[in-house]
């Protein structure tokens, strides 16, 4: 009987033991991620732009102001003004 008692204890330690290590690791695990994933938040998120004289240009998209990028109807004589604006 007393062997017995042994069996269950050692069982029940067992299951304590992987689950302490279980939740640590998945702990671990949540904590690796965050840290990927605000590595990964550091790389500026660039947006190709054309320049008025025609150069393409990169643009870090947190430097453009909210409304930018947005479509806007522009009729032919407003887009053919500013392409003879920006020529030298």
């Amino acid at each position: 009987m007393d062997d017995n008692n042994n069996k269950q204890k050692r069982s029940r330690r067992e299951f304590l033991e992987t689950g302490i290590t279980g939740a640590a690791g998945v702990a671990l695990g949540l904590v690796a991620g965050d840290m990927i994933q605000s590595s990964q938040d550091d790389m500026p998120e660039m947006v190709k732009m054309l320049t008025p004289d025609g150069k393409l240009v990169e643009v870090d998209k947190r430097r453009l102001p909210p409304m930018c990028g947005k479509p806007v109807a522009v009729s032919n004589e407003v887009l053919l003004e500013w392409m003879e604006k920006g020529k030298p």
